[in-house]
């Protein structure tokens, strides 16, 4: 999930590249090339970047460094997130209570024995989705997301939360595959694996506003139908993700784990943690691993963001501590490589911590001292964002209006490219 908003961020052209443009590393290619000339097409991708406080979402061309296309979209978008397949940037506007998608102009058809490239011009598509407060995306890689609306109780009637789920054919007609319609308004999620979805329920001795359980739904066409309560409380639930057959949650003590044991049920337990998690984020190529965090203390006693590295399969969250990472250190942008073996923490001092994953442990790789030279001191904050065809990850930059482009192996700086606006969200 892009679960708290990130995070858990696949960038729009990391996706592209993994599952539908194998052209973006030279082409899957194949089969009768005379007949299909030119079907395999090597391109670095493109990224997507909102402009602060504007309509403006302009498409990225890597190959060139040039802007393609700059669409406007209704309103400016609270988050984006890279549609399953990758094709589409979903570009959510959570207080005007609607979605909506740019075809970002690559990507592949399966011609049977072999694949076909294609890269056109970007367009925003004329379908929108509507739903009171958009706030959390979840998503199966490759095959389908789940939008969660969070509803309204301060509305009149109150408005309750709901969930749809698309992918990118659905998108490319306009439509939604499925939807859940919740009892009441709620921050939460519902992570989909295949036709099991699993969202969110607050109890009414809830201590917050908050949910404190999972409801099991399983999907029979357009509808999902409950199936139980999951027993194991989570208190403070927020954030979550899906990675091979486990999905984690965050709460105040720790992950509530659901081990996915068959096509219609899960085990559910909870792994403890000395703190809060309210952030869980991992990477299709690290199935069962995840990085879960929160931030530890209450001002004016130093804040400080920790990290816990989380194995579905023996599940056990061991503490993750950046070499040189110290009390007031809070994580502003986070992400991974397109391995998923190296995951970035930039810090609100502008400081790069680059971590490397051996297995199920992680240990510092580097340390990139003013990244950012001038953090800014209020939102929008930078974004890290991985390409998926090169080696290569990208963070803005809001204070220098630039557009930081990196090795992801070597932590070297590629480029700093002059953006002229100030970037808030990217992928």
């Amino acid at each position: 999930m892009t679960h708290d908003n990130l995070p858990s961020r696949l960038a729009f052209l990391s996706l592209a590249c993994m599952a539908l443009m194998a052209g973006c590393g030279g082409g899957s290619g194949g089969g009768n090339a005379e007949s299909h000339a030119n079907s395999s097409i090597d391109t670095a991708g493109r990224i997507v970047i909102a402009e602060s406080g504007s309509n403006a979402l302009r498409v990225h061309d890597l190959d060139s460094g040039g802007v393609e296309a700059t669409h406007q979209l209704d309103h400016p978008p609270s988050a984006l997130h890279a549609s399953p397949g990758g094709r589409y940037a979903v570009a959510f506007q959570g207080t005007q209570h609607q979605v909506q998608f740019v075809d970002g102009g690559i990507w592949q058809e399966d011609h049977g024995d072999h694949h076909h490239d294609y890269k056109n011009a970007s367009r925003l598509m004329s379908w929108k989705l509507a739903g009171i407060r958009p706030s959390h995306y979840d998503v199966q890689t490759g095959r389908q997301a789940s939008i969660f609306f969070d509803g309204d109780a301060n509305a009149n009637p109150i408005r309750t939360a709901g969930m749809r789920l698309i992918d990118d054919a659905s998108i490319a007609a306009g439509s939604t595959l499925a939807a859940l319609n919740l009892q009441q308004p709620i921050h939460g999620f519902a992570e989909p694996l295949d036709n099991k979805l699993l969202s969110v329920h607050r109890a009414s001795d809830a201590i917050d506003t908050l949910p404190t359980h999972l409801n099991l739904y399983l999907r029979s066409g357009a509808t999902y139908a409950s199936q139980r309560l999951l027993s194991t409380r989570c208190n403070s639930m927020h954030g979550s993700y899906t990675s091979g057959p486990y999905t984690a949650v965050g709460c105040a003590d720790g992950v509530l784990l659901a081990r996915h044991v068959s096509a219609n049920d899960v085990a559910d337990q909870k792994i403890t943690a000395p703190t809060r998690i309210s952030t869980l984020v991992g990477h299709p190529k690290a199935p069962g691993q995840f990085i879960g965090f929160g931030n530890n203390g209450t001002a004016p006693a130093p804040v400080t963001t920790l990290f816990y590295g989380i194995d579905g399969e023996r599940a056990v969250a061991t503490p993750i501590t950046p070499t040189g990472w110290a009390a007031g250190n809070i994580q502003r942008a986070n992400g991974f490589d397109r391995s998923g073996n190296r995951f970035y923490i930039l810090d609100n001092h502008g400081t790069l911590h680059v971590m490397a994953r051996t297995g199920t442990t992680w240990n510092t790789a580097a340390t990139i001292a003013a990244a950012v030279p001038a953090m800014p001191t209020a939102a929008p904050w930078p974004t890290i964002t991985a390409n998926g065809a090169r080696d290569e990850i990208y963070i803005t930059d809001p204070v220098a209006r630039q557009l930081l482009v990196l090795d992801s192996q070597t932590a070297a700086t590629n480029a700093r490219r002059d953006l002229g606006y100030v970037p808030s969200n990217a992928l």
